[in-house]
């Protein structure tokens, strides 16, 4: 009896499929990124890992903020205690809605919101002796990296 040159082919063809995906899936123990196969989109893999989310260099600590100097990492809406030079009574921002809000040392309040990149502004009180530079460093949606910085 002949062996069938079609069946041949397509046997030694799922054996070679067989082979190449026995590295694919697996525990996810693997530190290496795989890229994805030519002619593949992004929607069509499934979810890559997130690029690495910036350090803040002053950590969740909002009490570093106190001087308007600092960079801190928030997960939910934060108050930052601020020196009174900036006419403000309270500062705090929310990383789920990316607003500020602030309060007056005499009453009022407010809010802000950076619609667009590179979400940066700056506020003050109307008794400020100094206005306060404000920028969303990163932000995900459940947290961000906020600067604050003394400004003119």
């Amino acid at each position: 009896m002949t062996p069938d040159p079609t069946r041949t082919r397509a046997t030694a063809a799922g054996l070679a499929l067989a082979l190449a995906c026995a590295g694919c899936g697996g525990s996810g123990d693997s530190a290496e990124a795989t890229s994805p196969p030519a002619g593949t989109t992004a929607a069509a893999q499934s979810p890559a890992a997130s690029p690495s989310f910036p350090k803040a260099a002053d950590g969740t600590k909002a009490s570093a903020c106190r001087d308007g100097k600092c960079e801190i990492l928030v997960t939910k809406r934060t108050k930052i205690p601020l020196d009174r030079r900036f006419g403000l009574e309270t500062l705090s921002f929310a990383p789920t809605d990316l607003t500020w809000r602030y309060t007056y040392p005499n009453g009022g309040s407010g809010s802000m919101k950076f619609l667009e990149p590179p979400y940066t502004g700056s506020v003050a009180g109307p008794t400020a002796e100094q206005g306060l530079s404000l920028r969303v460093v990163a932000s995900d949606g459940s947290k961000a990296v906020i600067s604050l910085a003394p400004g003119n």
